[in-house]
């Protein structure tokens, strides 16, 4: 049976590990400086990222939700943005990716935010399936870098 918690301060390594596989799922590393910026973010009371882990029967963590409060425009309350999202690979389909989802909305409400949001890859087919049945996508996101280069 899988759980859904928040990440303890004694769980950085692993973590770590789970965090470093998401970034090589999207072909992209990090310095481990930002790795401890990221951690000590989440862990600040005040800290702008929140982290939830799913953890298997015998505890070990098995994927992870990393979002974000944003204040808007548009509304009064907050929005909640989930940022990372990931589960272990060998054991997707299980609906693990979806208890992180549900657990994430559930501590946006908490918050009183009005609405969750995020993004992935054009070619993430497997996610865009449970992402389907759960919200809506009707924007195309674009990024660009700073400073601007002409």
């Amino acid at each position: 049976m899988t759980t859904v918690t928040t990440v303890k301060e004694s769980e950085y390594d692993e973590w770590a590990e789970i965090w470093r596989q998401y970034l090589e799922f999207y072909e992209t590393t990090l310095p481990q400086d930002q790795y401890k910026n990221t951690w000590s973010r989440i862990h600040k009371p005040d800290g702008d990222i929140r982290a939830l882990v799913a953890r298997d029967d015998q505890g070990k963590i098995i994927g992870l939700s990393h979002y974000l409060f944003l204040s808007s425009p548009w509304s009064a309350a907050p929005l909640c943005l989930l940022n990372d999202l990931f589960v272990n690979p060998n054991i997707r389909g299980k609906g693990i990716g979806r208890a992180l989802i549900v657990a994430t909305g559930e501590k946006a409400e908490e918050r009183g935010c009005r609405r969750m949001q995020w993004t992935t890859k054009h070619d993430n087919y497997t996610a865009q399936k449970l992402y389907d049945t759960m919200g809506i996508s009707d924007f195309k996101q674009y990024r660009m870098d700073l400073p601007y280069k002409k």
